[in-house]
Parts: structure tokens; sequence; C-alpha cells
């Protein structure tokens, strides 16, 4: 029994070792490795941007885990919020933490603030994921503060769907990407409902956003300008 248990074993660990290593990270996998996205209105004027750096890579058993530094600025170069966020690879799958899509440019009144953070998991398939592939929907929960000036965010990301393949160029450089769609909805003091697609590449991550109203119309876009590892 302890031998065929030894051999089980045995045989597990280069599955193990191949379920990791098969993980398409959307994300630099360099330690220090710094990137900004640069966002824009409709009409392409800019409105700030967000510096990001990977704090941290650890393994633990069959999990990655990416630890990302966010620093959004406005469009004078204000600094206005400060933000971690993690994202994993688990048996060769890769999912970011929805806390990636808190707003900064929000955020910014409670940067002093204790903050609560309810995120739920956000998968992004591999680049051979076929077109039309649906995905699982995404939560995010913010609460700070308290009385008139507190707040209790609720941002929902449903019907997301893998759409396309392609390449892009923006100042950073041409990425190949997956494309993915996704309905948005915001409650705060209101529901606001959009739409929003988003390119993704391998050891890159989010290369270009793009935000429409409930109508369809573009509301603004951001794009990575820099990397440097």
């Amino acid at each position: 029994m302890k031998k065929l248990i030894s051999l089980l074993v045995f045989l597990l660990i280069p599955f193990i070792s191949f379920s990791q290593s098969e993980c398409e990270p959307y994300l630099p996998v360099d330690v220090g490795t710094q990137w900004e996205m640069t966002n824009y209105n409709a009409k392409g004027k800019q409105q700030g941007k967000i510096q990001y750096e990977l704090l941290s890579k650890e393994t633990n058993g069959n999990e990655i885990v990416f630890t990302v530094q966010t620093t959004t600025f406005d469009k004078k170069g204000k600094e206005l919020y400060t933000n971690n966020f993690t994202a994993k690879c688990v048996d060769g799958e890769f999912e970011f933490d929805m806390a990636m899509k808190m707003d900064g440019a929000s955020m910014g009144p409670y940067q002093n603030m204790e903050v609560e953070v309810d995120a739920s998991r956000y998968d992004i398939p591999d680049m051979d994921t076929a077109a039309g592939t649906d995905l699982a929907d995404g939560t995010l929960q913010v609460t700070a503060g308290g009385g008139p000036i507190g707040l209790n965010m609720i941002v929902e990301v449903t019907n997301r769907k893998v759409e396309a393949r392609e390449t892009i160029t923006t100042p950073a450089g041409d990425f190949d990407c997956l494309v993915l769609t996704q309905e948005v909805r915001t409650k705060l003091l209101v529901n606001v409902r959009g739409k929003s697609k988003e390119w993704y590449s391998p050891n890159i991550g989010v290369v270009r956003t793009e935000s429409y109203n409930k109508k369809g119309k573009m509301m603004g876009y951001s794009e990575i300008t820099s990397i440097t590892r």
C-alpha cells in the first residue's frame, strides 16, 4: 500500500507542475514591473491615468498569487487613491478579484477612511477560448465611512462573453488580445447601467477598455501607454 501511495504521489507531481505552468497570467510576471493606463473621454481628451506595479508573486500549493498596487491620478497629475488587488493562477486557470475594478477617481475622498471590500472572482479564459463562450458574472461591494459622506457602492458585471481574438496597437506597443464584452450595473445613489468591452493580453493584462451607456454610446476609453520591466 505504501508503495502504491508513493507511486501515485510521484505521478501527480508532474501533473501539478504542468497545471501551474500552463496558466496564462494576464499580468506581468516579473515582480517590480510597472505599467500605466491612461483614461480618455469619448473625444480622446485625457482624463487621468492609473499606475500599476506588481508587488509580489507567491506560490502556495496549486496557486500562484499576484499582488498588484494601483495608484490613480486625475488629469492634472494629482494623486487620488491607492489600492491593492490580487490575481491567481489556480490549477492552470487565471482569475482576478473584482477589486481590480474599483474606481480610484471616485474613491479619492475615502483614501484615509477604513474601506471594506467584498469582491468576487473575475475569470479571464485562455487565448484559445472560442468566440461566444459565456463567462461567470462578477460582483463588487465597497463600503467606507458613515453618515452623510459614507459610501456604499455595488458593481455587478453580467452577460460576460468572449467576443474575438485580435491584435491592437497602443502607445506601449502591439498586443495579441482576447476581447471580452459585458453589461455593467453600478449602484450608488442611483442605478447606472451600461456596457463595456475589454482587451486582455497574456503577461500584460488589460490593454484597452471601452465604456458605453445603456443606449450604446461610447462614454470613454482607456489604454496601456507604458510598461517598464
